[in-house]
């Protein structure tokens, strides 16, 4: 009979082989990894999927006379289909699209967005506040609650300042990942001058669960701007400003939308590494 002992060196040699396999195979999860411009378009879209939001509800307080057309009247992007509902009994306001249509820019909208308000749109200290009911941006869910609070007007530069607060936000992508948001953010909406028409600046920051899973951060570093001319154009990204996003214990993402181009190219750089992308239209 062939007796059999154990060789500890051989043990340890085995051990650390199944230990390194195991790092290796843990550090190899789609959720430990960071593939920045995925990152980067993730948040873009989301960024921007909140900013039409602003605009629908915005067009629709000027369908109903709300929104103190002589200070200024902005370029509705609403579908034929539409239907908005309004209280004015409870300071409400329903804005329906049913099983969906599309606007003339080309963006398909579902379901409901249920609105109440303090006051006129561009009345200072009004308090506007955003829910939905099955609502859907181009396939992807909205889930949440925005709150828009009106700061007032600046006679000498010509802008209005309103804080806005995303709570429990949710998007939901087709596949059926998602990216939660709770953010603060100061946008600035400047009137039109000369041949420029309306631009928005936002600052501040937001945090959340990105569609793998991780905890991420995002710090907006020099404000995003938003012109009206390059959204009319169809580009609706920032055409400026500075966001960096920390994803985990990972480097920092820092993403650079340029000079006020109406693209979508970015610039990205994370440890050291810089490139230059353009970001698709959909995700």
């Amino acid at each position: 009979m062939k007796s059999t002992l154990f060789n500890p060196i051989k043990g340890l040699t085995l051990f650390g082989l199944l230990l390194f396999a195991s790092c290796e195979k843990e550090e190899s999860l789609p959720s430990n990894q960071v593939n920045e411009t995925e990152e980067t378009a993730q948040e873009v879209d989301l960024t921007t999927t909140m900013e039409d939001i602003d605009e629908v509800t915005l067009s629709s307080f000027q369908r109903n006379g709300f929104a103190n057309r002589s200070l200024l009247t902005m370029e509705e992007d609403l579908c034929e289909k539409v239907k908005i509902e309004w209280f004015p009994g409870v300071k409400k306001m329903i804005i329906d699209f049913g099983q969906g249509c599309t606007s003339p820019r080309g963006v398909t909208r579902k379901g409901k967005i249920i609105v109440t308000y303090t006051g006129r749109y561009w009345s200072p200290g009004s308090v506007i506040t955003s829910t939905f009911e099955n609502f859907y941006i181009d396939d992807r869910k909205i889930e949440g609650v925005r709150v828009i609070t009106n700061q007032g007007f600046n006679e000498n530069d010509k802008f209005f300042t309103f804080k806005i607060v995303m709570e429990g936000g949710k998007i939901t992508w087709p596949d059926g990942t998602f990216r939660t948001v709770e953010s603060r953010h100061v946008k600035r909406i400047f009137l039109p001058n000369g041949d420029r028409g309306v631009i928005y600046k936002i600052a501040g920051s937001s945090k959340g669960v990105n569609r793998n899973g991780n905890d991420y951060l995002v710090e907006i570093t020099a404000p995003l701007l938003f012109s009206e001319r390059c959204i009319r154009s169809g580009i609706r990204i920032p055409s400026a400003g500075v966001m960096v996003i920390r994803v985990r214990s990972k480097d920092e993402i820092k993403i650079d939308f340029g000079t006020d181009a109406c693209d979508r190219i970015v610039t990205i750089t994370r440890g050291g590494e810089t490139k230059t992308v353009t970001l698709p239209v959909r995700l």
